[in-house]
């Protein structure tokens, strides 16, 4: 059933079962208001709040992250030939444990698209944010590692010329990053070349 309500294949369900040990459920999110504070037309949408949606995608509770990345490292090569995507996801609830979820696309914003991923209280909609990490794209060769409402992560493959530059832009984007994060911009710096992920939190 869950098949044939999100369009992922029987193989990809079954693979994610076998590494998770866990039982497939719908992938969810919960719709929210997120439109710009100077946004002309925010009187005139009315727009519910609170109401969970559910996505073209399937998710598995994991244990930890640790655990997500080893299957997303394992699994990856064989989804993405059939057109899948895998990403860590949060739970519905606070009490939720992590997930790993599995979505048809080919490229890696759609499941921020899906998870309606943004900085709103930064000025920064889905699409803007978008519009960010398709430019960082350019220069870093990005890949997903997870994504939801107000966060997501990606694999650098190409390192920049300058990793101080890096940090101050992405500083620019999203300031949580440094100012409840690492504390200031060289310390972000040398996080992102040690680990050579990308990461965006907006509080």
């Amino acid at each position: 059933m869950l098949s044939e309500q999100t369009g992922i294949e029987i193989f990809a369900i079954k693979l994610l079962e076998k590494e998770t040990k866990a039982n497939p459920e719908h992938l969810k999110t919960h719709f929210s208001c997120s439109m710009l504070p100077d946004d002309p037309n925010r009187e005139f949408q009315n727009v519910p709040n609170g109401k969970v949606v559910l996505l073209p995608g399937i998710c598995f509770k994991i244990d930890s992250n640790q655990t997500g990345l080893n299957i997303i490292r394992k699994l990856r090569p064989i989804v993405e030939q059939k057109g899948y995507k895998l990403f860590l996801c949060d739970g519905n609830n606070l009490n939720d444990k992590n997930r790993i979820a599995i979505v048809r696309c080919d490229d890696e914003f759609t499941p921020l698209v899906f998870m309606q991923t943004n900085g709103i209280n930064y000025g920064i909609n889905n699409h803007k944010l978008i519009l960010h990490l398709d430019s960082l794209n350019k220069m870093l060769d990005l890949k997903l590692v997870g994504a939801d409402f107000d966060w997501c992560e990606f694999e650098i493959r190409k390192e920049p010329k300058d990793w101080r530059q890096l940090a101050q832009r992405l500083y620019e984007i999203c300031p949580d990053i440094v100012e409840q994060g690492t504390g200031d911009i060289q310390t972000l710096e040398a996080e992102l070349r040690n680990s050579k992920r990308l990461y965006f939190w907006f509080d």
